[in-house]
């Protein structure tokens, strides 16, 4: 490994080791409630099923909403109320262990490219995606679409630790030839929702005018999140790939790694990204900055 990605590495998570964290003791008994306007009141809800609910705030004041103003009730985190990250289930590229929440939607776009993610479940999400684009063939550009899904399922879900199981598919239509492949893999997510260490390990397979190939290679990745405050949070992912490279189904070896910081408010989302590429020898590639938007509805 360089010493450009050292370098890269021990910036990144310096700044990430600098940024406060929360430490109060936490209250089992004291709910936030946020309501669907984005008011949010802290204090002992008496019953959560209840319409109406019931809250006594900290200040004493007892407070009645309606069922269908509330949003969400959930406890503190570390004892201490935190408006939390609305596109938590990823990093920039990489899935969390994390799910969205039924009934639940999320669209995001990052450059040009636009997707949607739908909570199926409290447990199961789904993602929608797709890329338009144009190849050369003969002489003549031919348009090519290349829609993509992706399928996560939570399969084990604790306070501080969960795990989830999925599969990310693509199709390419068009463009003169017939290519699919799909990425199954394991993710698991250790921490609360303001700081939290993500690792997961999945595989490769493809079937391109019709054989179906399985890609000599692993995929693994791994990344920190902390918030800062109720508005932005720091992360750092890193992707690679290991296998024996030099052949069409086989995986080169190498690292990608994305530094980001990410502004949030209840719904929206902005991530601002850095991209460091490597393939253990050299610094391959290097780009400043990316860009994703994200609102959730």
């Amino acid at each position: 490994m360089t010493r450009s990605l050292f370098a890269a590495f021990a910036v990144v998570f310096t700044l990430l080791a600098l940024a406060p964290a929360a430490q109060a003791q936490a209250d089992d008994d004291v709910r936030r409630v946020v309501l669907l306007n984005g008011d949010v009141y802290v204090g002992v809800v008496e019953d959560e099923m209840a319409d109406p609910v019931v809250i006594v705030t900290q200040d004493g004041v007892r407070r009645e909403f309606r069922r269908a103003q509330v949003d969400f009730i959930a406890p503190l985190i570390n004892g201490r109320f935190f408006r939390t990250d609305p596109v938590k289930t990823r990093f920039f590229v990489a899935p969390t262990a994390r799910t969205l929440g039924g009934g639940e939607f999320r669209g995001d776009l990052t450059y040009i490219f636009p997707s949607i993610t739908a909570g199926v479940s409290d447990r199961v999400d789904f993602l929608a995606s797709g890329l338009l684009g144009f190849a050369s063939s003969g002489g003549d550009d031919e348009v090519f679409f290349t829609p993509l899904v992706g399928l996560k399922g939570q399969v084990y879900s604790a306070e501080r630790t969960k795990v989830a199981l999925g599969l990310s598919a693509q199709v390419q239509l068009g463009g003169g030839s017939t290519a699919a492949s799909g990425i199954p893999y394991i993710v698991g997510t250790f921490g609360d929702e303001t700081q939290a260490f993500t690792v997961g390990v999945g595989g490769a397979l493809g079937s391109f005018d019709g054989e179906v190939e399985i890609v000599n290679g692993v995929l693994y990745g791994f990344g920190f999140e902390r918030q800062v405050n109720n508005g932005v949070k720091l992360y750092v992912e890193a992707l690679g790939t290991f296998g024996a490279g030099g052949t069409d189904d086989e995986l080169s070896e190498g690292l990608l790694i994305l530094p980001g910081v990410r502004f949030f408010g209840s719904r929206f989302a902005f991530d601002v990204i850095g991209f460091l590429a490597t393939d253990f020898d050299t610094v391959v590639g290097f780009a400043p900055v990316g860009a994703r938007a994200s609102y959730s509805f």
